[in-house]
Formats: structure tokens, C-alpha cells, sequence
């Protein structure tokens, strides 16, 4: 990206407090978007794509306001990357996150936003053409035949009738629903427009229109596209860039073709492995994470992948295969958290029709239940295992972690890791591509 772009986001940060007692006091918070950084040229359409839960919606509506960001700059229009124009304070006049309510108003008429669904989005006593007229009103046309002309035009440019303005919501399908919603954001001749999910409530065939429609629309108004979606064969279909978010974070972000053919982080990789393959002959398997989800309320230490990551990183002097090293890396922090429940274990074995519930016989259903049945292939981890699990079933689990923790480490949990840059606008933040895994803890971390 040469040009200056149309949105430059810096460090974006939502954090929703968290409050207990009886004088409301902040204890923590959940921290939906923490440190975002993206920018979307004139005409780009940037995908932010990632699981449920990661920040995605939450990142959309604090861009635009409709939530109000915790920190960052969101600069529209303005000469982001070079930032050659600042206050003398240091911030920037084209920050959407300092407009008052006069600036924001126009900012509104450059930016709109398409939600997921279409049918909360109307008002059910509004006819269509009025809720897409009624922007128009809002933005100073008195004019209400001017109005009316504006949207039935605009109602047939995205492939319904003029004579639909009279209509509904409840008339309307789902797809039809999207279309209105479509006009009602190209209505201002915005600029930018952030789709969230816009696609995700519709059938695979109504989806496939939907996105010819936005992409035809996108070269006839010169549009830039922020296009949220937690479905990769969408964003492969739609975007010029594409932004993975894991936890709150950008763990990479390249040209979608560059991420898809050669992705750089283990998250990027296991949603591509999602992706269904239409040919039945196909035997590729998708990657299946295993271990703790974390909470955006709680989230780990170091690399926040890392707890489900299936090709976390083993200390230098371990080499041991990496399912067993996932096993071994999820049964400790399962005993950490006391969720490893030795008597229901015990019980499963009397009650069913094996030989009763022996020492072995329950640390081998522990070992089973977390993919170590094989013997580990370094004598010494095995010993430790194998301790643990006699701590385990004496009913002391922190002991058990403890045990396991004495070699049961990997640096992806002692800091964060940095970008790195595989080719111009790729990058990713893996310790996998760090030349100095054993450089010093982030001070952010403390």
C-alpha cells in the first residue's frame, strides 16, 4: 500500500469494566480489542476474520462510535501513516475518537456500517423507503420528492423495485432485508463502509449474490470495504487484504492470496483447515485444537495462542512429538485448574464393565483423555508424568501441576511475540519466526 490511507487504525483499544462488591469497584476487564493496528486504502476491501468471541463486531462499532473506544487513534481522512499532521498536544485533528458530536455527524455521512441482521436493523412500523430516506432527512434533505427519487433509485441499483419504498420490512426475505440495508448505507455516498457479518444469516446461494452485489457496488461508488466475517472462503471471495484476530489481537494480516497459500501463524492455518472441501476424494483433515479457550477477561501470558496452539513451541533440550508435547502442555494447566476430576473417573470405572478402577487403570483414562497413551519418548518426562499422576490420584493436583511444570514449559508463555515481516504487507506475531526466542520478557508484561 503506497497511497495514504482512507482509515488508519492505531492501537485500538475496548475494554468493558468489570465491577463486584457493594460499591460497584472496578476489579478487572474484559478486554474485547486490545492494541488493534490496520490501515484501508482508497477502493481496498480489508477482512478482519477470526472465531466467535475474538473482537471482530466489537473492533467495527468502536471504529465508527457507536461504542466508544477504551484507547487508540481511528483516523480517517487525514494522512495516517506519515501523521504529518498533528496538534501541538500531539494528537491528530482527523481522530474519530476526539469528534465532538458536530464532527462526528459528518464523519457519519463518509462511514456507514451494514449489520449482520437485517431484520433488527429496521424499524417494523418504518416502510423501507423511509427508513433509507430518513438518513437523507437526518443529514439536512428537506426535500422529501428529492428524498423519495434518491432511494427508489437506489432500491434498483441494488436489485429490487421502486415501488418497493412503500413496502415493509416483514415483506421482505432475508437476502431482500440485506439489499435494503445496502442502500440504506450507500444513501449518504459514504466513502467507507464497515459490513459486519453482513452475509453470515443468509443461505450459501442468497450469500453468493449478496457479495457480487457489494463487490459491484464497491467499483460503481469507489467504495472502501471493512468486510467482518468469520467464514475464510467469504473473505477469499471479497478481499483485497486480509487481518486474522485472535483474543483481541492481529496475529496477521498480509494480501489474502499471500495468507491463504502460505499462512504464517498456527491460527490462521487452523481456520484455513476449516474450510470445506467440496472434491470427496479429498483426505485432507482439518487441524483440531485442543486445550483451554481462553477469556478476553483473563487472557495468558506470552503468545495468546498458545493454549491451544498445535505447534507450540518445546524448550531446546526437548524433542518430543507434538501431540504429546499439546497433551502433556493441556494436562497441566487442566490439574492447575483443578478440572481434572479423579473420583468421576474412579466412579466411571465401577460402575462400568472394566476390572475395577486400579492406579493404572485411572492414570491410563487420564492419559487417554489427553492424547498420551503412547510412552513418552524422553525417559525423564515420563518419570514426571508419571509422579504427577500419583499426585493426581492422592487428590493433590496443585502438586500434580507443579510436577509437570519443573520441564512442562514452553517459551510461548513467557512473552509476547513481535512482528515479523515475511514480505512487504505480510506479517505475523509467532515465536516461530523470532531469530532470539530467549530474548527478554516484554516490560508490558509485568
Amino acid at each position: 500500500m503506497t497511497e495514504e490511507p482512507l482509515l488508519s487504525v492505531r492501537d485500538l483499544k475496548k475494554h468493558y469494566p468489570i465491577r463486584k462488591g457493594l460499591l460497584n469497584r472496578q476489579v478487572g476487564a474484559a478486554r474485547a480489542v486490545d492494541g488493534i493496528s490496520f490501515d484501508i486504502a482508497p477502493g481496498e476491501t480489508l477482512g478482519l476474520v477470526g472465531e466467535s468471541g475474538c473482537g471482530k463486531s466489537t473492533a467495527a462499532t468502536s471504529i465508527v462510535r457507536l461504542e466508544e473506544p477504551t484507547g487508540g487513534e481511528v483516523i480517517f481522512n487525514g494522512g495516517g501513516r506519515s501523521g504529518a499532521t498533528r496538534n501541538a498536544d500531539g494528537t491528530h485533528p482527523n481522530d474519530v475518537t476526539r469528534f465532538d458530536d458536530r464532527e462526528l455527524k459528518a464523519f457519519r455521512r463518509d462511514a456507514q456500517m451494514i449489520f449482520q441482521d437485517p431484520s433488527s436493523s429496521f424499524d417494523p412500523r418504518m416502510s423501507v423507503g423511509g427508513a433509507v430516506a430518513e438518513m437523507l432527512q437526518i443529514h439536512g434533505m428537506s426535500d422529501r420528492h428529492r428524498r423519495r427519487a434518491i432511494v427508489e433509485d437506489l432500491l434498483e441499483r441494488v436489485g429490487l423495485s421502486p415501488e418497493d419504498y412503500d413496502r415493509y420490512p416483514h415483506e421482505f426475505s432475508g437476502g431482500q432485508k440485506q439489499r435494503i440495508a445496502l442502500a440504506r448505507a450507500l444513501v449518504l455516498n459514504p466513502e467507507l463502509i464497515v459490513a459486519d457479518e453482513p452475509v453470515s444469516a443468509l443461505d450459501v446461494s442468497i450469500q453468493a449474490e449478496i457479495l457480487d452485489l457489494i463487490a459491484d457496488l464497491q467499483s460503481e461508488f469507489d467504495l472502501s470495504l471493512l468486510f467482518i466475517s468469520h467464514d475464510m472462503s467469504v473473505i477469499r471471495e471479497i478481499c483485497d487484504r486480509v487481518a486474522v484476530m485472535y483474543l483481541g489481537e492481529i496475529v496477521e494480516i498480509g494480501p489474502t492470496d499471500r495468507v491463504f497459500a502460505d499462512p504464517q501463524h498456527p491460527y490462521t492455518e487452523a481456520l484455513l483447515s476449516a474450510i470445506p472441501t467440496p472434491d470427496p476424494r479429498s483426505t485432507a483433515e482439518g487441524i483440531e485444537l485442543t486445550g483451554t479457550v481462553p477469556s478476553p477477561t483473563n487472557p495468558p501470558s506470552g503468545c495468546r495462542f498458545h493454549t491451544r496452539c498445535h505447534r507450540v513451541i518445546q524448550p531446546d533440550d526437548v524433542d518430543l512429538d507434538q501431540s504429546s508435547w499439546r497433551g502433556l502442555l493441556n494436562l497441566r494447566d487442566a490439574l492447575a485448574a483443578d478440572s481434572v476430576d479423579v473420583d468421576q473417573i474412579r466412579e466411571n470405572f465401577r460402575t462400568g464393565t472394566d476390572t475395577g478402577a486400579t492406579p493404572d487403570a485411572v492414570k491410563g483414562q487420564i492419559r487417554r483423555e489427553f492424547d498420551l497413551e503412547e510412552t513418552i519418548s524422553s525417559d525423564e518426562i515420563e518419570s514426571l508424568l508419571d509422579a504427577a499422576l500419583d499426585e493426581a490420584l492422592g487428590d493433590d493436583l496443585d502438586a500434580a501441576a507443579a510436577t509437570l511444570s519443573e520441564r512442562v514449559t514452553t517459551p510461548c508463555e513467557e512473552r509476547v511475540p513481535q512482528r515479523t515481516s515475511h514480505e512487504p504487507g505480510h506479517e505475523s506475531a509467532c515465536h516461530l519466526h523470532e531469530r532470539d526466542r530467549s530474548a527478554p520478557p516484554n516490560p508490558a508484561d509485568d
